[in-house]
């Protein structure tokens, strides 16, 4: 019997990935922050705010820190997919609650920003993809003519030995529109992670000079205000403001 309970535990993760408790896959304590209606998170993405412009709006489900960045981090990087069903289901609850100012569009295209093709290599799932069709399938419950478009693919680019600014602006220049987007849609863009705001900026940048309209955003998780500076956005050179919103430097996408 000892043995099957062993054997089992190197199969099937055993330890809550937000606070290691044991014998579960994850506790109520840490589910619960994601069980919380979404919050409009612009404000904490400098890198949306474009001179002269107003951001496009931005929900989040929770704060990068604390048990959902470690459930995050867990998810994308530690091969929990166990937690692929937890994610898809909180981001169908996200888009669930503010199905009433999206799908005021009636006819949306989904679009995901898009995961390193190396890390959905070795992940064996496209994240990002996953919680759009999460996103479209909910809203087109809600009667919206909702699909999810894989338009936006993300070049390898070489950052290693490069400054913050440097790889700011490699980001920009990988981002490419893979297929057209039906210009009677408005776009949603879809991510896991938002620190600063310059990966959905590059995308809305992308998808607008090809005439499409970017009308909002979709998160996971949001990195805190702390540490960046709300005043400075596109436009402005802040190579503290320039971090990429993905875990590449801390083991990941």
């Amino acid at each position: 019997m000892t043995g099957a309970r062993e054997l089992a535990r190197l199969i099937v993760p055993v330890c809550c990935p937000g606070c290691g408790r044991d014998d579960v896959r994850w506790c109520d304590e840490c589910e619960a922050p994601w069980w919380e209606d979404p919050y409009r998170s612009e404000e904490n993405a400098p890198r949306l705010h474009r001179l002269g412009e107003v951001p496009i709006a931005v929900w989040s489900i929770a704060e990068l820190e604390g048990s959902p960045q470690l459930m995050i981090e867990a998810w994308k990087d530690s091969q929990r997919r166990d937690l692929d069903s937890f994610f898809k289901e909180a981001m169908a609850r996200a888009a669930g609650s503010v199905a009433a100012e999206i799908t005021t569009a009636k006819r949306i295209a989904v679009i995901a920003l898009p995961a390193r093709r190396s890390s959905t290599r070795r992940r064996g799932v496209d994240l990002p993809a996953m919680l759009a069709t999460a996103c479209a399938q909910r809203w087109r419950a809600a009667g919206s003519d909702a699909v999810a478009v894989p338009a936006l693919t993300m070049r390898r680019a070489e950052s290693r030995g490069l400054s913050a600014r440097e790889r700011w602006r490699g980001a920009q220049q990988s981002m490419r529109l893979s297929r057209p987007v039906d210009g009677t849609r408005a776009v949603v863009l879809v991510d896991d992670v938002m620190t600063t705001g310059a990966t959905l900026a590059a995308a809305r940048d992308r998808l607008e000079a090809a005439g499409a309209v970017v009308c909002a955003g979709l998160t996971l998780a949001t990195a805190p205000m702390r540490g960046k500076s709300p005043s400075v956005g596109l436009g402005w050179e802040s190579e503290a403001d320039e971090l990429s919103d993905t875990f590449d430097g801390r083991g990941g996408d």
